[in-house]
Order: C-alpha cells, then sequence, then structure tokens
C-alpha cells in the first residue's frame, strides 16, 4: 500500500483524482485515498494499480523437428510482459488461421495435429500487449517434418491438464498416444476435434471420461457486515464507549480499526481494546479521542469498510491559531487562518463588524469558509479593508480572535507606450503611466525582443523617473517591440507597445530595358521594388540621359505600386541612360543603376523579362466593432485603428455581460474577412478545464494517420482561442506537438505523418485568454496499420558466379522503413536484348487503342521467403548476355519500391581457384623469377586474361603489383595499387558548431601516402539546404583538422579516405553537434572588463550537469558573422574570469567571446555572446602627450634649481674671502659671568647662556655640502660653560675622557677661531644682533651636539689641572683672561670648549659653580636648538 506522504510529495492531485505524471513499473501496487476535512480523515478501500509493460522475447532462433502424422506443439518463446500478451502466430510472414487440425492452447502453444510436409516453414510468434499497444516478434522457429512413421497399430488415451482455447471457448483436452509401425504418435485430441475426425469411438468414450474426473474449484465469498455502528455517536469525557462491528465471509474475515486513517495499536493505547467479534471498545473517553471510526472487514475476497463519528462532548472552544494582521493586493485572494480545538467540535463564523461573512450556514461571494475554519477571500476588492473577527462556539460555550486586512490598490499602467513611427535619427519617447497605491514603491524595467534594456550603456537611451523611455538618434537597430514592465508589492504589470523607424527608400533593382515588340521606338523598362524604408511608397521618378547628356526628369509621378513602365518617342540610333529612385514620406531614395539602351527597332523581337517580384508594406488599417450579444448589428461600437496596432482596449463595458467583437483588415484592395469572438466581462475567468479522454474509433485508424475526437471541458468564461495536440510513440518515446493551432470550434483532428506498424498515444489542450488547460488523459494506446515498405534494399554488389549465374548481395533497408514485418524479398531480372543488336526488330501491337508497349523484355520474379537473407545467386541465366536486377521487400501488405537496376554481363567470371603451383628463384641480385601453372579449366570461367603478381617492398612499406599479359613478357608493367580505408576515426571537442576530427593512417598504405580526402555533409538538410564539404588535406601528416562551420543539434557523416597515385576506399562516422546527455549546462552571460592591453572575462559557473565541471573554455569569433572558435582550452573548474593579451586577437577586429563548462560527459551548451569589444590597443601612458608635457616641466624645473644654488654658492664664495681676511688678527675673550655659564635644569638638559654679541662664523655643514650661505654668529668656545657630570649621567652615549669634554674634529678649528674678530668690545656700541636671541629661539639648536659613544677613547680636548674647590666657592670673581678656541678632535661633531695656554703658559680650568645644580639656578631653556 502506498503511503499518503509518498502520494503528496510524489504526485500531485487533480480535483478528486490522483494523477501519476510519468507512470512507470515501480509504481504498481495497492493505494488508498484519505479524505480530510475538520471533523477527521476517512479512508477509502484499497485500489490496484497494475503497470502494463512488455520486453523483449529471451529465446533466439530454434529449430524444432516432428515426425509426419504427429502432433506438432510450439511453444511461444519466453518473454517478460504484463498483463500477459495476446499472441499471433506467424509462418513465412503470413497469420495462421485456426481450423480442424490448428488450434492455440491457453499457454499459447500452437498446436498442429498430424504434421505434414507442407506444415515445414519458419514459425514467428508476434505478441502484442492490449494496455499499451506494445508488439514484439520473435525469432523465427524452424518446423522440418520427417517422413518415418506410416500406419496405426497401437493407440494409448489419457487426459490431460490443460484446456484448448477454441474458437473463444475453453475445451478439455485428451492425450492420445499411437503406435504407426513401432513409431510412437502424440496427439492432442479436443472435444472440437472428435466431432469432425474419424477416429476410433474408444477416443469418444475416454474423452468424456475425463470430463468428470476434474477437481473441485476452491471458492471464497466476500466479506458482508454483521452489525455495523450508527453514523454518529456521542459520549461524554471520561466515559466507556463500544463501537460495533461484525462481518461474516468465507474464509472469516479479519477486522481492522483506524482513527482519522490512522490504524488502531491496542498495544500502544491500552484504551482502546477490540472485542471478540471486532467491535472496539474505548475506556475513559478523553477530547482526543474525537474523531473519524472506520472498521475494515477483509478476507481472500477483498474488504470491505464502514465508519463512524465519534464526538466527545463537554470542552469548551478555544481558537489554537487565530487570524494575523494581513495586507493583499487588489484583485488577489487571501487565507486568514482560525483553527480551533473543542468538544463538540465548534462551529465558526466570521464577521467583519456587525456582518456575517461566512458561517455553516451563511456564504456570501467572495467569502468562503474552508474546512481549517479559516476564511477565504477571492479574490479582494478595495472595500474589504476592516478588521475580521473568527469566533468559535459549542455548547461549552464562545471564544473568538480579529486581525486587520489592509488591500493595496493594484499597480497598473493607465498611460501605456503607444505604437511609434519616427523618421531615421530623430528621438523616440515611451511613456509608461502608472497609478499605484501611494504606500508602495514601484519599478520601471523596459524591455525589447524579451532582453532587458540598460539605459546606462548607451548615451542614446535615457529613463525618466515617471517611467517614460527616451531613444535619441534613432535607428534601425532600434526597430521593434518595447515592453514596459512595471514592479512593486501592489503588484506587477506591462505593456506592449512597437517602435517603427521610417528613412529613405532603398534603389530599386534590377531596371531593365527591352525593346517593345508592338511599338517602334518604344522600350519597355521593368524592376524590382526594393525596401520601401519602413514607409508605404509615394511614387517613383524616372530620369533619363541621352547621349550622356545630364540627367532630366522623365517621369515625376509613376504609380508606386507599378514594376514596369513603357517609354515612348525614342530617336533610332542614340544612346540613352535611365535610372529610378523612390519617394515615400522621409524623403526621395537613391538611384537605381543606370540601364543603356538604343531605341533602334531591328526586329529582334522582345527580350526576356526579369522575374516577378513581390513586396508587402504596411499599408491599409484594422477595423474593430463590439457589441452587446443581444443587442442588434447598428448599435456596435466602431474603432479604426492604424496598420500597426497590435492591441486595443475596450472600455465602458458592463460587468457580467457577454459581447461579440468584430475585427476587419484593409488594404488597397478593399476589405477582408472578419474575425469574431465572444467576450465574457467577468472578474471570475480562469483557464479552461481540460478535454475530455480522446477517443480514436478503430475504424479511423490508418497507416500513416488517424482521426482523433474529444469533448470540450468548460471554457473558464473566456473564449477558447486554439487546441493543442500531442503524440508520443511507445513505449519511450517524449511527447511531441503536432499541432498547436487546432480550431477552436473543431472536436476531432486528423493526425497524419505517423509511422505505419507503430503503437502511439495522444492528448489535447485547450487554451484561451487566461492561459492552457492540463492536458486531457492519454487515449488507449492505438496502433497504426501496417504498410507497404517505403525503402528498397541496397545491392552492394552483382558479380559473375559461374558462366550461367551471378551472385547478389545488398543490404536491407532499415527496421523502421519496413512499415510492418518482413516476410522476404523479390529478385527481378531480365534480359537486355537491345545489347549490341546491327538491325530493327519489328513488334505488332495487337490492342488498336494502345498508346504504348513495352519495348524490352518482361522482369522475370524469384521469390525468397527467408527474411534473413543478404546474398543469393541467380542461377540458370544465359551464357554471353547482359542482365539488369533489381531487389525489392515485401510483408502482410505488400511490396516496396524496387531498387536501383544494376546490369550485370554473364558468360565469363572471375576465376574461382588461385594459380598453382607457384615458385621463385633468385636468378640475379636484383631479379626475381615467378612461375606458376593456370588454375583448373573447371574454375578459369572464361579465357585467362592475364595475371598479377604482387609483392611487398619491406624498405618502403609499399604494396606493388605486376601485370602479366598472356601475350608476352613485353607487356608486364609496374604500378602502386590504392591504400586502405584510414584505420580508425575519432572526434573531440565537441561543440555546438565546431568539432575536432582525428583519423589514422591506413593500414596498408600501398605507397607513399600524399594526402587524404575529408567529404563532410548533414544526414537531414539544415534549413532546407544540404551542404557537401570535401577538403583536401595534403601530404600525410597532420592526422586531424578542426571543422567550425557546423549547425547545433544537427547530425553530420564524415568520412575520410587516404590517396596514394589514387583514392582507396573511405571510412564514415557520425557525429551530432551540441552537448550530449549529463554535459553542463551554459554558464552565466560574460562580461569583460579591460586594463590597458588587457582583457578580463568574468562569467559565473552554471548547471554542472551529471558530473563535476572539470574545466572551462574560452571561444571567440569575429563579430561580423564569424564563425566561433576555440581560443583558451583548459581553464581550471575554480577560475571565473581569465585574463587574455589583446597581442593573441587581431588588432581594430571586434570581437564575441563565450565560455563554455566541459565534464566528464562533454562539452556543454555555451553561453550567451559577451559584448563585443573592440581589440584595439591602448597606449601607455608613458607614451602620452600629457606625460611628456609633465616631465617637460619638471626638467625645467630642476635646471631652474641648479641655477639658483650656483647663484648662491657663488655669493657664498664671496662672503668666505672677505671673512678670512680677519683670520690672523688676535682675538680675545672675556671671561663669562657665573650667569652666563652652561647649567643643567631639572628635566637633565643643558642651557646655554650666551654673550649678547654678534658672532661671525661659517656653518661647516653647509660648507662641506657646497652651499655656501651667510649664517647667523656662532658662539666662541671659550664663551661656554658646561656641566658634564649631569650631562654624562643623563646621556650614556656621552663618554667623557678624564675630563668628560665634549670634543669637536679638528678639520673644523679655523672655522670656529677668532670669531668675535668682526665687532670690537664695546659696552656702548649698540648691539646690532643678539646671538642668545637668534639661537635660543630656534628649536633644532641643541640637537647639534652628538653625545659620544660610550667605550670609545677620545683624546682631550683641552688640559686639565684639579681646581681648588674651596677657592672657587669663596672666589667668584672671573678667571683671567685668556685666549679661548674651539678645538674638534676628529671623529666628533660637537663642539667642546677648551682653554688654550697664553705666553705665560698658564692654563684655564673649567669652573663650575655649586649653584648650577641646585634649585635656585635659573630656569633653563625649553628644548634644543640645532646648529649644524
Amino acid at each position: 500500500m502506498k503511503s499518503s506522504k509518498q502520494w503528496l510529495m510524489g504526485f500531485r492531485f487533480s480535483f478528486t483524482r490522483y494523477v501519476i505524471p510519468s507512470l512507470d513499473r515501480s509504481h504498481a501496487g495497492f493505494y488508498r485515498c484519505i479524505v480530510r476535512n475538520r471533523v477527521g480523515a476517512l479512508m477509502q478501500r484499497s485500489s490496484q494499480v497494475q503497470v502494463a509493460y512488455m520486453e523483449g522475447f529471451v529465446e533466439g532462433e530454434r529449430s524444432q523437428v516432428v515426425s509426419q502424422g504427429e502432433a506438432a506443439l510450439i511453444s511461444p518463446p519466453q518473454i517478460h510482459s504484463f498483463p500477459r500478451p495476446g499472441i499471433t502466430w506467424f509462418r513465412d510472414g503470413r497469420k495462421i488461421p485456426p481450423s480442424s487440425r490448428i488450434a492455440l492452447t491457453l499457454d499459447n502453444t500452437l498446436v498442429i495435429l498430424s504434421a505434414v510436409a507442407p506444415d515445414a516453414g519458419r514459425y514467428y510468434a508476434q505478441a502484442v500487449n492490449d494496455k499499451n499497444g506494445e508488439n514484439k516478434t520473435s525469432q523465427p522457429i524452424i518446423l522440418n517434418p520427417a517422413n518415418d512413421c506410416m500406419a496405426f497399430n497401437h493407440v494409448d488415451c489419457v487426459s490431460r491438464s490443460g484446456p484448448v482455447l477454441q474458437r473463444g471457448t475453453l475445451v478439455k483436452v485428451l492425450q492420445c498416444t499411437y503406435r504407426r509401425r513401432g513409431c510412437r504418435q502424440l496427439h492432442i485430441l479436443s472435444e472440437y476435434f472428435l466431432k469432425y475426425l474419424s477416429v476410433s469411438e474408444c477416443f469418444r468414450s475416454v474423452w468424456l471420461s475425463t470430463l468428470t474426473t476434474d477437481s473441485t474449484e476452491l471458492f471464497a465469498e466476500h466479506p458482508q457486515f454483521v452489525k455495523e455502528p450508527d453514523r454518529h455517536i456521542t459520549a461524554e469525557m471520561e466515559k466507556v464507549v463500544d463501537i460495533p462491528c461484525q462481518a461474516r465471509g468465507v474464509p472469516q474475515p479479519d477486522i481492522v480499526w483506524y482513527k482519522d486513517a490512522v490504524p488502531i495499536s491496542p498495544a500502544k493505547t491500552p484504551r482502546y481494546r477490540v472485542l471478540v467479534g471486532g467491535s472496539l471498545q474505548i475506556n475513559g473517553l478523553l477530547p482526543d479521542d474525537t474523531g473519524m471510526f472506520q472498521c475494515f472487514a477483509r478476507n481472500l475476497a477483498g474488504e470491505i469498510q464502514t465508519n463512524t463519528y465519534l464526538a466527545v462532548t463537554s470542552i469548551a472552544p478555544n481558537i489554537t491559531a487565530g487570524p494575523s494582521d494581513s495586507a493583499v493586493i487588489d484583485g488577489m485572494s487571501i487565507i486568514l487562518h482560525c483553527e480551533t480545538s473543542g468538544a463538540p467540535r465548534p462551529a465558526i463564523t466570521w464577521q467583519k463588524a456587525d456582518r456575517v461573512l461566512a458561517s455553516g450556514s451563511v456564504q456570501l461571494p467572495r467569502f468562503t469558509l474552508l474546512e481549517s475554519g479559516s476564511l477565504l477571500i477571492s479574490p479582494a476588492h478595495l472595500s474589504d479593508v476592516g478588521s475580521y473577527t473568527c469566533m468559535a462556539s459549542n455548547s461549552r460555550g464562545i471564544d473568538e480572535a480579529s486581525a486587520d486586512l489592509v488591500v493595496w490598490a493594484r499597480t497598473r499602467i493607465t498611460n501605456p507606450p503607444q505604437d511609434q513611427s519616427v523618421i531615421k535619427g530623430t528621438k523616440a519617447a515611451m511613456t509608461c503611466g502608472v497609478t499605484h497605491d501611494p504606500s508602495v514603491t514601484v519599478r520601471h524595467i523596459w524591455e525589447k525582443g524579451g532582453a532587458a534594456i540598460d539605459v546606462k550603456s548607451s548615451p542614446r537611451l535615457r529613463l525618466d523617473s515617471n517611467g517614460t523611455l527616451h531613444l535619441s538618434q534613432t535607428w534601425s537597430g532600434d526597430i521593434g517591440t518595447y515592453t514596459c514592465k512595471v514592479t512593486s508589492v501592489g503588484g506587477n504589470d506591462s505593456r506592449n507597445a512597437h517602435l517603427r523607424v521610417r528613412q529613405l527608400p532603398h534603389a530599386p533593382e534590377n531596371l531593365i530595358a527591352t525593346l517593345s515588340s508592338s511599338e517602334r521606338r518604344t522600350i519597355n523598362l521593368t524592376w524590382a521594388q526594393a525596401f520601401d524604408g519602413n514607409s508605404p511608397l509615394i511614387r517613383y521618378i524616372l530620369e533619363v540621359s541621352e547621349n550622356n547628356a545630364p540627367w532630366t526628369v522623365l517621369l515625376a509621378n509613376i504609380d508606386p505600386e507599378a514594376s514596369s513602365v513603357i517609354v515612348g518617342g525614342l530617336i533610332p540610333a542614340r544612346s540613352y541612360q535611365f535610372r529610378l529612385c523612390a519617394v515615400n514620406d522621409v524623403g526621395k531614395g537613391q538611384f537605381s543603376r543606370e540601364t543603356i539602351e538604343v531605341a533602334a527597332y531591328n526586329g529582334a523581337g522582345q527580350g526576356v523579362y526579369s522575374p516577378k517580384v513581390t513586396e508587402w508594406t504596411l499599408q491599409g488599417a484594422y477595423q474593430i466593432a463590439f457589441r452587446k450579444n443581444s443587442s442588434s448589428i447598428t448599435s456596435a461600437n466602431v474603432d479604426v485603428l492604424n496598420p500597426s496596432a497590435r492591441q486595443y482596449t475596450a472600455t465602458g463595458l458592463k460587468p457580467e455581460s457577454v459581447y461579440v467583437f468584430r475585427l476587419t483588415a484593409q488594404t488597397r484592395k478593399g476589405w477582408g474577412e472578419a474575425a469574431e469572438a465572444l467576450v465574457v466581462t467577468t472578474e471570475k475567468r480562469a483557464r479552461p478545464q481540460p478535454t475530455s479522454h480522446p477517443v480514436v474509433p478503430q475504424e479511423e485508424v490508418q497507416a500513416r494517420s488517424v482521426l482523433l475526437s474529444w469533448e470540450p471541458g468548460s471554457d473558464g468564461l473566456s473564449p477558447i482561442r486554439y487546441y493543442t495536440v500531442q503524440y508520443r510513440e511507445l513505449p519511450d518515446s517524449n511527447w511531441t506537438v503536432h499541432s498547436a493551432s487546432v480550431n477552436h470550434e473543431a472536436s476531432s483532428y486528423v493526425i497524419d505523418k505517423l509511422k505505419p506498424f507503430t503503437s502511439y498515444q495522444f492528448r489535447v489542450k485547450a487554451t484561451n485568454d487566461i492561459g492552457d488547460s492540463e492536458y486531457s488523459e492519454e487515449s488507449e494506446a492505438i496502433t497504426t496499420l501496417q504498410d507497404a515498405p517505403d525503402k528498397a534494399p541496397t545491392i552492394l554488389s552483382v558479380t559473375p558466379h559461374t558462366t550461367t549465374s551471378v551472385l547478389v548481395r545488398w543490404k536491407p533497408p532499415p527496421e523502421e522503413e519496413i512499415n510492418g514485418i518482413l516476410l522476404g524479398f523479390r529478385v527481378r531480372y531480365r534480359e537486355l536484348r537491345y545489347d549490341r543488336l546491327r538491325s530493327f526488330t519489328v513488334r505488332t501491337v495487337n490492342s488498336p487503342s494502345a498508346n504504348w508497349a513495352e519495348l524490352t523484355a518482361p522482369y522475370s520474379m524469384r521469390n525468397l521467403t527467408e527474411s534473413s537473407l543478404t546474398q543469393y545467386e541467380l542461377d540458370n541465366l544465359n551464357k554471353h548476355k547482359r542482365y539488369e536486377i533489381r531487389l525489392s521487400v515485401y510483408n502482410a501488405v505488400g511490396e516496396g519500391p524496387t531498387s536501383s537496376p544494376q546490369e550485370v554481363f554473364v558468360g565469363e567470371a572471375v576465376p574461382t581457384a588461385p594459380p598453382q603451383n607457384a615458385a621463385i628463384q633468385s636468378s640475379t641480385a636484383t631479379q626475381l623469377d615467378v612461375t606458376w601453372d593456370p588454375p583448373p579449366v573447371e574454375a578459369q570461367n572464361g579465357d585467362i586474361q592475364g595475371y598479377k603478381v604482387q609483392y611487398f617492398d619491406v624498405l618502403h612499406q609499399s604494396k606493388c603489383t605486376f601485370v602479366k599479359s598472356c601475350s608476352g613478357f613485353n607487356e608486364i608493367f609496374f604500378y602502386s595499387t590504392a591504400p586502405s580505408a584510414p584505420s580508425f576515426i575519432h572526434f573531440s571537442e565537441l561543440t555546438t558548431t565546431s568539432v575536432n576530427m582525428s583519423w589514422g593512417e591506413p593500414k596498408q598504405r600501398n605507397g607513399i601516402v600524399e594526402g587524404y580526402r575529408v567529404v563532410y555533409e548533414p544526414c537531414t538538410p539544415v534549413d532546407g539546404v544540404s551542404k557537401v564539404v570535401t577538403v583536401d588535406v595534403k601530404g600525410s601528416t597532420p592526422l586531424w583538422m578542426k571543422i567550425k562551420d557546423l549547425a547545433d543539434g544537427v547530425t553530420y557523416n564524415f568520412r575520410i579516405r587516404a590517396k596514394t597515385l589514387t583514392y582507396g576506399p573511405e571510412i564514415e562516422a557520425n557525429i551530432t553537434t551540441g552537448p550530449g546527455e549529463g554535459a553542463p549546462g551554459p554558464p552565466g552571460e560574460p562580461f569583460i572588463s579591460r586594463y590597458g592591453s588587457a582583457l578580463t572575462l568574468h562569467w559565473s559557473s552554471g548547471d554542472p550537469g551529471r558530473a563535476p565541471i572539470t574545466r572551462y573554455v574560452i571561444e571567440a569569433r569575429p563579430s561580423d558573422e564569424g564563425l566561433w572558435d576555440i581560443l583558451i582550452k583548459d581553464i581550471p573548474k575554480e577560475v571565473t574570469s581569465y585574463t587574455l593579451n589583446l597581442d593573441t586577437l587581431r588588432e581594430g577586429v571586434t570581437y564575441d567571446f563565450r565560455v563554455i563548462a566541459v565534464n566528464d560527459y562533454g562539452y556543454g551548451s555555451p553561453s550567451a555572446p559577451s559584448p563585443s569589444i573592440s581589440a584595439q590597443k591602448v597606449s601607455p601612458f608613458y607614451e602620452e602627450w600629457w606625460f611628456l608635457v609633465v616631465i617637460a616641466l619638471v626638467g625645467l624645473i630642476f635646471i631652474l634649481l641648479l641655477i639658483f644654488i650656483l647663484i648662491i654658492r657663488g655669493q657664498s664664495r664671496k662672503y668666505t674671502e672677505k671673512t678670512d681676511s680677519g683670520a690672523h688678527s688676535n682675538c680675545t675673550s672675556l671671561p663669562l659671568s657665573h650667569g652666563e655659564m652652561v647649567r643643567l635644569d631639572e628635566g637633565r638638559f643643558p642651557a646655554l647662556e650666551l654673550n649678547n654679541r654678534r658672532l661671525s662664523v661659517k656653518n661647516s655643514f653647509y660648507r662641506k655640502n657646497g652651499i655656501y650661505t651667510r649664517s647667523p654668529p656662532r658662539p666662541s668656545p671659550g664663551s661656554l660653560h658646561y656641566s658634564d657630570e649631569d650631562v654624562s649621567i643623563k646621556y650614556n652615549d656621552l663618554v667623557p675622557a678624564e675630563s668628560s669634554s665634549l670634543t669637536e674634529k679638528p678639520s673644523e678649528v679655523s672655522d670656529s677661531q677668532c670669531s668675535d674678530s668682526e665687532y670690537e668690545l664695546d659696552p656702548s656700541r649698540q648691539k646690532t644682533h643678539s646671538f642668545v636671541n637668534h639661537y635660543i629661539s630656534d628649536p633644532t639648536y641643541y640637537n647639534s651636539w652628538r653625545r659620544q659613544q660610550k667605550g670609545v677613547s677620545r683624546p682631550p680636548a683641552y688640559g686639565y689641572a684639579q681646581p681648588d674647590t674651596v677657592a672657587e666657592q669663596d672666589n667668584p670673581s672671573p678667571q683671567p683672561q685668556g685666549q679661548g678656541t674651539l678645538f674638534r678632535p676628529k671623529g666628533s661633531r660637537t663642539p667642546t670648549p677648551s682653554l688654550l695656554t697664553s705666553d705665560n703658559h698658564s692654563q684655564h680650568t673649567l669652573y663650575r659653580p655649586p649653584s648650577s645644580l641646585g634649585t635656585s639656578a635659573q630656569v633653563p631653556a625649553t628644548g634644543f636648538s640645532s646648529f649644524v
């Protein structure tokens, strides 16, 4: 039994039917239908589904021998089928009818009593499945009766258990054995046979006795209920209830209980107990016990069921899942949920305010109370906005829940786009005005021809906020149908409009001038109408030039529908040129090519006219009229539409009314026939219902057509537009559309172009304005009748076999071309008596009314009944005659066409034995002698003309042949024979349009292979054309080629052969383009990004097919209709982008790209082509003009900067010379006071207090780097005071020598000496420059005093003597004056004070006042100053 869960997941329901869409053998089994509602569930009795199928016969060909006079029992070969197939027996292609000697048993065994010699033959069993129409034919069973027994001498009869089916009646079988001259014979006799056979009376008595010895059959009685429960049982909680159910039958039925379609198990629920006899007892009733109870009684004969509803009372109602606030679009459907519990089951009532919408007794239109208690509103209207209340009530109380419903106004296009016609190069605007609910947001999407328009892709396109699409500079590529789609939560809508771009008409074509045959000096000009520029032509203008004179207008207003004009009054012997142009509402088009004609009549007559050309242009109009079906024709509303209109909207119609619409088209010739349609103005339109079960009457079944009939279903309140008929070929074919435009008024249809002797099923669907119906149920399987074969066998060869016979070899036609069961072949042959005739032959025709006569000899025919033959020796022919031979096949219906005639000369045949006693010996170093004897005389079959001696050259791998004529050795010559066929054909890299073909070398080259010839063509015409392509490949390599001009989904035949001196035999193979089964689907449409001289192709993965994707392939083609070719082969499967250099493409050519995924099943479907992109290289930035300008400007700035530096350096040199002039003057240094010495502040940073005097010094850093500027004065070393104790503690990298001094490079001593020589020390002189003010304000000053690294030994910067600390403290007076210098040892960049000795060699020591480390010391400077 199939579970209901499997039903819902695997299939679909259609009303009250359960539909299995694609039935197969796995669906066989038992099914039950379960019906559920708010009360409970009921389970239907089981239904068995048996799936009809039939496989092929298991056994092959076999032989069976029976003695003549003995009964032959031919059992059919085993076949797997359901139901059991009907068997029809054939002998040598003819159906075997029943007779007094032949019968068929129930197991389809063919019984032939008293077999005789004519019963010999090939017997076939044809099995037909009555359910699905399949039929199969077995392999032949060859029966050979043997003549080895003669007469009766003993008879034994016994009863046989199996019956015989004779003329539709089952009769008992009697098996008789008798002996005839010692041979045991077996007969199967029946009561029917005993009536007609003259046999001994003992047969009849034995037969009658067997009729009474049959065993008694065992009968089963269908179950019947003895006691059934009431349909409704009410009980209170915690009570005990008994539900009666008793049944009888043979054997005694089993009782099985179900609650709501679920089996009851007393073991799982002890409160449930099945009593003796089958009744159900429930103890301690609970609310969950409420529901439907079913009792099933089953035995071998079947099952029956009864049911009751048990209601457990006294439970108040409860809304377990109430409605929630919802929103719906106007015109759509919505469900407000309300699920309840309670006992008895609560009654549901839905209200809006005080108005009852739906209940058990009330149901307003559009409001439906569902079985679950929910409310369906279909369709919803704007007036349905409000609060809805679900009320659940029973005898114990009431419960209710409410929710609010919001109805959005449907989004509609109220100002749709209109069909337009604009002139090429102008603007076009397509409107798309929308009305929608103010609370929703709408989005406009424009499409052209089904493809979305990206307005950002072209500056010609612009989309306004109101949805209007603007197109500027229109051209012919803009012609098409535009669709405006509006999407929103309030609904979607779309409208179409057609844009036509008019332009100047093209020039008329094929302008031909011919002399008039009726009038002198007159010519007739004819032409073919060209493209009218999408606008009706107004007139033609004809201009003429006489003897190359300027062009003048000859005729300025030629009818636009004319294709010829007569020009008269021409002057003889003058040259005329004519040209023609067309004019439409856009303007005058180009002139045609000139034609030259001499207007002299010379009697040549009328020339050949050009072929007639018909051009259809948009002319005329449409007229639409509509009225109520009940009103008169005169009250109809009539509108005239322009010729480009394809839709019409009628407004102001009354709802729920029937209208008649009538549409008529008009051209310049007048109005055509009208088309009418009935339209019902209602909101309840729906798709039509399927038609009835299609029927094919057996008398309407032909070999190639059937008549299908059906009854229309409901049209869904919308007129049926057409029917679609599908068919499928059993057993495995898919459904195929035979016609999608069957007249809507038809109820039958002739389906033609079917295959004879083939089983089919049919189905029908209807289509109205709303959509398609479901397909109808499939018709019963029918099998078309047999028909005469469509094709003749192919004669492969006709070769002389002996001097009076020929051997005919052939290939039978395909099985589908035989159109039935192949019964045999017919060979027709005749002697060609006209061959080599030297005189006339007189024949008399006796019939006076005859109008033709057969001059050649009539055909002789031989009937071949062996359907498996592929060759036949046609003998008893006349020697030295030419014969014509034809071949055909036949089946039970008739004979097929005959093959093409093959001629053969009879009298000589190829020798049937080889030369005898062949021997070979070496005569010289370069010569071999071969000797042999002729074949036997009886095998020569004529005069020996010569011999062929073949040998194989091992060195050059070539096969060569000598031919020796019987006239002498002087006629011997040497030649190379043709090569054998290539060893194989292999196809790879198969796509939708290309394939890589490779082949192998011939196994026998027989010389030097000079090339190959490849020929390929489609097996069926492509677009009505079958193109054969021949390609010659020069040389023996390469052994492959790429074919790129194939069509998608077409099967091609490829043939190839090799060539030495001539072409050898060919090898062929077929290949079908396109992805195979299991190949990947197309990747996403690629897009291209460009970076300099590289292109990057991006795509997304698609359907991988039946195996994972292994790699990707990129194909490219020139955009100007080039062929696709593989550009990149092996791209890893993980990659979805690829960058390629433009050097691999032809510069200046525009390319399209597409991507193909590859898996183990082969190449998949290609993606959509990428946007076209040009392979034009982009110059690098350093070749751009702006970059060169920037480089030039930068160079100019550097040159100017260099000039400036040179000028500054020159000025610095002048200053240096001036300062060096005072370098030898005596310089004195004043002692520093206590407050002017160096101190350490609280942060351990040294502060310098310098004299307020202007110093002139050169900066060593600037001088080293070639920069000479006038620097601020530098302090004299003698005027600086240091406190090295704290400095050495704070800065670890200052390693003092014995005096912990700071040193200065010796090379810079000269720069610091006599730094105060420029000015005299005059206290009363006004200071023009303050050294302290200059340096103390420079935040980089202190950084110039670099600390010395630890552990580095430095020479002392100055002399050192231990001072008297007490004396220093008591005598704060300054030290004696001396000359102070600044000495810098090598490697030091820090200025270090040093005291130089005077002439009396006095030494100066460093003075450190005690207050320099005290808290009362002067506040230090806030930072370092740098001077480099």
